[in-house]
Parts: C-alpha cells; sequence; structure tokens
C-alpha cells in the first residue's frame, strides 16, 4: 500500500545565538522566496539534514556551527493516518510516531556507522521503502538519499543531469537500472536479492559438478584400478599375516636387544663408580699421624678406624659382585650377537617381502599405482554420491528460481516501461514548449543519456523530464511519496515568458495527492514578486514562506524573541 508524506511544520532554533527559524507548510503548492543567497535553498537542506541525510552536512556548515537544533513535523497517510516527529541535534535523532515514546539514535554523522543504519532501517519501514543496491558485490538496503531521490531537485546539480542531487549513488554499480526498476515496479527488491543468492548458488553447484565429472570421465588410472581391486586385495591379504608374523617378531628381537645393552652398560658404569671410592680409600688415612699441611698431629678414635675399614672391605666385595654379574653378562655375548643376527634376518625377510609385493603386477598394474588409486577408488565412490546430491539440489534451486522474472522478462518489461515514459514525457516537453528531440533514445526513459541542451531549454527539459517520472512512479502500488521539492525552478537567466511557461506548467501538473515545496530568487525589486506569481498562476492559493524578508542574505535564521518557548520545551522533551 501507498505510503504519502506530507510536512506540517519546521522549526530550527540556536539556543547560543538566540536564532530560529519556523514555518508551517500548506497541502498544496509552497513557494520558497528570497534574494539570492538569503537561504532558500538551505531551508530545504536542512530538512533532509533533519532525516539524517549526510551529504547535506557540508553545505549547512555555516548555521551549524551556531548549534542548531532542527524539527520536522508530518503526517504519513496510508490506511490510517499518524504524526510524526523528528528532531536533530548534531550527532542525534529522536523521532516520535504519534504517542509512543521517542526513539533516540545517538552517533548517526556517519553513514556506516551503526546508529545511521539502525535510523535507515527505522526510515525504511516507517515509509515502506525497501530498495535494496549493490554494495561491495552484496544487496543491501539503499542509502536515504536513494529514498528521497526521486523527490528532489537540487540547485547545483539537478536542473543538469538527471537523478544527479546526492553525491555518490554514481559509485553504487548496476544503480540506475536498480532505481529503475524499483521505482517502475518492474522488480522487487527483496526478490531480486534471494534471485541473486540462488543465481550463485546454482552457478557454485553446476561448477562444481562439472568438476566431479571430469575427474571422474578422464582419470584412466582409476578406472584400471577399479579393475584389477580385487586381484591386488588378494594378494595384499597373502602378504599382510606373515608380514604381521615377521614385524612382531623382530619388534620382540629389539626390545631384547636393547634391554640386554642397557643391562651391560649400567654395570660396567656402577664397576667404574666402585673403582673411583676404592682409590679414594687406598690411602691408609689410619698411618698418618700428622696433618700433612700444617704438621699437627692427627689422632683417630675407635670409631673412625672401624667405619674407614668397614667402607673398604665393602667396596671390595661389591667390585667383585659387580665383576662376576659383567663376567656372566659377556659370556651371555654369544645370545646377544645371536639376536643381532636374527633382528637382521628378519628385516631381510620383511624387505624382501615387500619388495616382491611392490614388483607384483597384473595386466601391468603394480602394487604401488594400485595404492595409489585406491584412494581415488574410494573417492569414487563418494564423487558418485556426491554427484546425485549436486543434482538434486539443481533442480532444488531451479524450482525457486521458476517463480523468478528471467532475464528477458526483465528487458520487455524496461521496454514498455520506456515507451510508457515516453508518451509522459513527450507531452511535458510539448507543454513546456522545448524543441523535440530527433533522436528517439532522449525519450526511452532506460536510454537516455546526458540532455544536449544548454540554460532555460536544460532547465524545462529536467523540470518536464522530473515531473513524468514521479508521475509514472506514483503508479507502482508499493511506492512510498514525498514532497516533490524544485530548489532554484529560475536556475540561470530566464525572461519573463519562460519563467511564466515553467509556472503555469508547475500549476497544470501538480498533483492534489501530493505536496509540492518549489525556490524562487525574489526581492522588493522585483518587477514580478512571489506574490504577484501566486496570484497570476495560483491563484493566491500557493502557501509563501519568505526567508529574509526579500531583502538580506544569509538570513535563514531571525532573531529569536521568546514565541515559541512551549514548543521548544516539547522538542527538547523528544530530544532527551
Amino acid at each position: 500500500m501507498t505510503v504519502s508524506v506530507k510536512y506540517n511544520n519546521f522549526f530550527a532554533y540556536s539556543s547560543k545565538g538566540k536564532k530560529y527559524f519556523n514555518t508551517i507548510f500548506a497541502e498544496g503548492i509552497n513557494i520558497v522566496h528570497g534574494k539570492n543567497t538569503s537561504g532558500k535553498s538551505t531551508f530545504i537542506q536542512a530538512i533532509l539534514y533533519t532525516f539524517g541525510i549526510n551529504d547535506e552536512k557540508r553545505k549547512l556548515a555555516e548555521i551549524l556551527n551556531e548549534g542548531v537544533i532542527f524539527r520536522l513535523d508530518f503526517t504519513i497517510y496510508n490506511s490510517s493516518s499518524k504524526k510524526v516527529s523528528i528532531v536533530r541535534d548534531d550527532e542525534i535523532v529522536s523521532i516520535k510516531v504519534a504517542k509512543r515514546p521517542p526513539i533516540k539514535f545517538i552517533g548517526i554523522g556517519g553513514n556506516r556507522s551503526r546508529e545511521h543504519i539502525k535510523l535507515k532501517a527505522f526510515l525504511s519501514e516507517l515509509f515502506g521503502f525497501t530498495l535494496h543496491l549493490e554494495y561491495d558485490n552484496e544487496y543491501k538496503p539503499a542509502s536515504l538519499e536513494a529514498m528521497f531521490l526521486p523527490y528532489y531537485i537540487a540547485q547545483d546539480v539537478g536542473w543538469v543531469y538527471r537523478h544527479k542531487s546526492f553525491r555518490g549513488l554514481d559509485f553504487v554499480k548496476n544503480f540506475k537500472n536498480d532505481f529503475f526498476d524499483y521505482f517502475l515496479g518492474i522488480r522487487n527488491n527483496y526478490d531480486r536479492l534471494e534471485k541473486s543468492q540462488l543465481e550463485k548458488e546454482k552457478k557454485d553447484l553446476e561448477a562444481e559438478s562439472r568438476l566431479l565429472h571430469k575427474i571422474e570421465q578422464n582419470d584412466k588410472k582409476l578406472k584400471l584400478a577399479k579393475m584389477k581391486d580385487e586381484v591386488f586385495a588378494e594378494k595384499t591379504n597373502e602378504y599382510i599375516k606373515p608380514y604381521k608374523e615377521n614385524k612382531s617378531k623382530l619388534i620382540e628381537l629389539e626390545k631384547e636387544y636393547l634391554s640386554l645393552c642397557n643391562k651391560i652398560t649400567l654395570l660396567e658404569e656402577s664397576r667404574k663408580v666402585l673403582r673411583r671410592v676404592k682409590r679414594s680409600l687406598s690411602n691408609d688415612i689410619l698411618a698418618d699421624t700428622k696433618c700433612p699441611t700444617c704438621s699437627q698431629h692427627l689422632s683417630h678414635s675407635v670409631e673412625d678406624t672401624y667405619s674407614y675399614l668397614q667402607d673398604l672391605n665393602d667396596t671390595d666385595q661389591q667390585l667383585e659382585e659387580l665383576s662376576r654379574n659383567i663376567r656372566n653378562l659377556k659370556d651371555s655375548q654369544g645370545m646377544l650377537n645371536s639376536v643381532i643376527n636374527e633382528i637382521n634376518e628378519k628385516k631381510k625377510v620383511v624387505e624382501k617381502e615387500y619388495y616382491e609385493l611392490l614388483e607384483y603386477k597384473v595386466d601391468n598394474v603394480t602394487l604401488e599405482s594400485w595404492l595409489n588409486n585406491k584412494v581415488s577408488v574410494k573417492l569414487s565412490v563418494q564423487l558418485e554420491r556426491r554427484l546425485g546430491e549436486i543434482t538434486s539440489k539443481i533442480y532444488e534451486v531451479e524450482g525457486k528460481l521458476s517463480k523468478f522474472k528471467t532475464d528477458e522478462i526483465v528487458k520487455r518489461e524496461r521496454r514498455s516501461a520506456s515507451y510508457t515514459f515516453k508518451s509522459i514525457f513527450e507531452k511535458h516537453v510539448s507543454e513546456l514548449k522545448i524543441k523535440p528531440f530527433e533522436d528517439e533514445c532522449f525519450y526511452l526513459l532506460y536510454d537516455i543519456p546526458a540532455f544536449p541542451r544548454q540554460g532555460v531549454e536544460l532547465l524545462k527539459t529536467l523540470l518536464a523530464y522530473n515531473f513524468s517520472f514521479v508521475e509514472m512512479i506514483k503508479k507502482t502500488e508499493y511506492i512510498h511519496v514525498f514532497p516533490f521539492v524544485l530548489d532554484a525552478i529560475f536556475e540561470g537567466d530566464f525572461e519573463d515568458e519562460s519563467k511564466n511557461e515553467i509556472l503555469s506548467f508547475i500549476k497544470n501538473n501538480a498533483s492534489v495527492d501530493q505536496q509540492l515545496i518549489v525556490s524562487i530568487a525574489d526581492s522588493k525589486s522585483n518587477a514580478n514578486s512571489a506574490a504577484t506569481y501566486n496570484e497570476k498562476h495560483f491563484n493566491k492559493n500557493a502557501k509563501l514562506i519568505c526567508i529574509g524578508n526579500n531583502t538580506k542574505k544569509r538570513s535563514f535564521l531571525e532573531k529569536y524573541n521568546g514565541e515559541f518557548e512551549d514548543y521548544i520545551d516539547e522538542t527538547m522533551e523528544i530530544l532527551g
């Protein structure tokens, strides 16, 4: 269901500079007027900035330095109506919907910040905006700028190029087609996102399937190994049983050999230690009665004499016992050598049988090649199973894809939409008395290049184009409708005849169900003022919003004298 938005009131306040701006909008046509550089564009840019569009921040640097807080009150119409207030204070946006508590977003100054992404999601849901664009090879929710783009013609580049009122959108991949498709109802963006994922999944599955088929069909060795698999399996079983027995015996012999070697080494090392002890005891300290260093007389107690003689005796006994053990072990050297010989023989047997197995052939297929391909045989079974799974999955994905439009259908619908647009555009070009284009491509929406016009002709052409585009997209069932904002409709040096043609065109094509906000340069010295245009073309039904009293420059904000204290308190309460 279409969501329609109408602005009710816009308020700006600087407590730092004691300045403010306030205006009420009419439901129909609103004419913003004032001297050049008075602040008309600032007013329009401030509205967009309030919604969180940071692209306007650089243009508002001068007044933002005064710490201005902005508030916009508007009404959303769909199945019912609800009033909304949105307040922005630098990095903070707070939104109050109907009587619900305000929702605050803190830190929205960067478009990639988490809070700005949350704000974008909230506003997208509020206005029913579901456009997705391709960022970094992935479809993601479109920016806030894309949400406002159809309904905003900027003063600087909006009257030179189509849909260029915001920076950065040119760098989005496939932006033009995705933008047009969404607003014309050719492709639903959620469907397109799902379709893109399914197409990628199918492509990956098909690539994997081709690779597996190639492996299975082209590997001749794999096929040969399959045919000879049973013969080699039998031969291998014949080899494995004696191999296991020989290998087990070999391991036992090696363990026995190591044990004998370790015992001999341990006893020999012990003998060395005991010999050192015996040498230290060979000196008869009992025979010494004088100290060899100081010539002091030494005396030995009975206990010392006994301990010395006991140690000497014990050492001799251990040496004798150790010698007997070593002699016994060395007597067993023959057995040790026998173990070594047996180990060597077993190694030869194991090695000989292994190489005999490697040299075994069946129809020129060796065991080594069979073993190498045995893994591939196992893999082949898995490949066949995986190929079956892939085929089933591809059928499933194709079933899901069948509900989406094919590329050919999309191309036909784009072509049809371009010709529908052409009929509307040609009518508006005629109304503005613009010289018709000779080349049809300048009328076909998806094909239009830069318009080869200048000055008032270019402005009129883009005016006709944008009215045609808005008229056409409003027929799309799910499209949101914002106020149509045209900044500086007399941009350039225009004669009165052209101005009258432009105003007459706007009056005749303004929609009764959509707010229109236009800005024009005005001055008290002008022969034809905004009031004159209102009377002549709009029967005084347009709302005039004057900036700077038609006499001042840079006068968007004026001195505050305490007129809106209750409203400011309410604004601060929303802001929290």
